[in-house]
């Protein structure tokens, strides 16, 4: 252990350097969440609805859109290691006018869909409450794809804290906007859920404000914004980053609609289990936000060595992400494995979906490992700009593999939630394995050409 600390202590702290910051973000975005969803609940069990529904409906645009701005950071890495420092003012450009389209794209979805909220099946109270509340979070899907450009330029650069700063301010702004307008405080209007969207709306906007004011300030972060010509667009530098980005929002598509799969058949099991499970896949998702950062890490760091053309640079940053996150899931599953008859308790008392949710952290415990790789592995992949075949293998492992195994074990062989569970073990197993031999053919693939 000791010695492979020695050999690969730079490279954990540079990815320590740039993950950190983005997991800090995301950490601040997760209580933002948490604590919208504690002052709707005083609301009633209509608006806690809608906002449920709403938010089920907007973040499929968002997974979308989140994977179409992550083309970025790998070919802005590659082009700042290399020096080719025009392509990164041209990148940048391009990038941005792909998210905006994007983002009115997008725009246009929602407000298509809100009128066929009441074909879903849902109760006319939700319906009505929900419609206004998505009409707000559709036009906050320009502010939001506007600052993922900026924030994934930032990254690209190995610049990760300014993004941070501005998602924590962005994110305590929210808190105190929504308190306001849900409740009518300080003399502005009481407008329940509405008042929540609009809320989330000004901080957005406020974030990628923030973000350009640090950028301005930050090294010469901006240098390369202020050369941009919007007179010209590039074809193929548009096709080149779709040609990366789309299969980007393909995997990212593919892992969250498999877990949401695995709900939707949960609710066939009973409410109970639903429950038991909602609980279980909520506790083993907070690691997964760790991963993700050093996902990033991952990404950029690859990426930089692709552009120094070093396949030993390239194996020592994604080998030293595998070993960090190896060792951090296994003491994540460890952790879970030990409380998961305590951490249930923290969400209700009720004996039967307790007793469900502390099985169903075994398997949790069991998957942090796989599924931490197969994250980190997906960053290193993009890092050296290989997407296509890793997409193929997220489909395959979830939906081929991950998913079918689950409903046979579950309703065959009537193992219920667990046979799901074990169906994702699946998914996330063959899905790290696969991802691991693809990166090692990349080291030998990609530098040869």
């Amino acid at each position: 252990m000791f010695k492979i600390y020695d050999r690969y202590k730079e490279d954990f702290r540079a990815n320590t350097k740039l993950a950190v910051p983005i997991i800090l973000g995301q950490l601040g975005q997760i209580a933002t969440n948490l604590a919208d969803n504690l002052m709707v609940a005083k609301l009633g069990p209509a608006n806690l609805a809608a906002v449920s529904l709403s938010v089920a409906i907007f973040i499929i645009f968002a997974i979308v859109g989140l994977g179409i701005s992550f083309s970025l950071p790998p070919l802005l890495a590659e082009a700042h290691a290399a020096k080719k420092y025009n392509r990164i003012s041209r990148y940048f450009k391009h990038s941005l006018f792909i998210n905006l389209s994007y983002a009115l794209i997008s725009l246009t979805g929602m407000l298509l869909l809100i009128p066929m909220l009441k074909c879903m099946g849902q109760e006319q109270d939700v319906i009505a409450l929900a419609k206004p509340y998505m009409r707000i979070c559709a036009f906050s899907m320009i502010p939001m794809m506007i600052f993922q450009t900026f924030r994934c330029y930032s990254d690209g650069m190995s610049e990760t804290l300014p993004p941070m700063i501005a998602m924590i301010i962005g994110n305590v702004l929210n808190i105190g906007l929504n308190y306001v307008l849900i409740f009518g405080k300080f003399g502005f209007p009481e407008l329940s859920i509405s008042g929540a969207a609009l809320g989330t709306l000004i901080a957005r906007f406020a974030m990628f404000f923030i973000l350009v004011g640090l950028l301005i300030k930050w090294k010469d972060l901006w240098t390369y914004i202020t050369r941009i010509n919007f007179k010209q667009n590039q074809k193929l530098i548009i096709q080149k980053m779709l040609s990366i980005s789309i299969p980007i929002s393909l995997q990212l598509l593919f892992e969250v609609s498999a877990v949401a799969g695995v709900a939707i058949i949960m609710g066939i099991l009973g409410k109970e289990e639903q429950a038991g499970h909602q609980i279980s896949i909520n506790i083993a998702s907070i690691p997964f936000l760790i991963c993700s950062g050093l996902s990033m890490a991952a990404a950029v760091r690859v990426g930089n060595q692709l552009g120094l053309k070093s396949r030993d640079g390239m194996h020592r940053a994604g080998m030293s992400s595998f070993i960090q996150v190896l060792f951090l899931m296994i003491t994540v599953g460890a952790i879970i494995f030990l409380l998961r008859h305590i951490l249930p308790t923290f969400y209700l008392d009720d004996p039967e979906v307790i007793s469900i949710a502390s099985t169903l952290l075994i398997y949790a415990a069991i998957f942090q490992i796989p599924d931490g790789l197969q994250v980190v592995t997906l960053g290193a992949l993009r890092g050296a700009q290989d997407v296509y075949i890793p997409t193929l293998i997220t489909f395959i492992a979830y939906w081929i593999v991950g998913i079918p195994i689950g409903c046979l074990l579950s309703f065959y062989w009537n193992l219920g939630p667990e046979g799901l569970w074990i169906g994702l073990v699946f998914g996330f197993l063959v899905s790290s394995v696969l991802l691991q031999f693809r990166f090692r053919f990349i080291l030998k693939d990609r530098l040869a050409i």
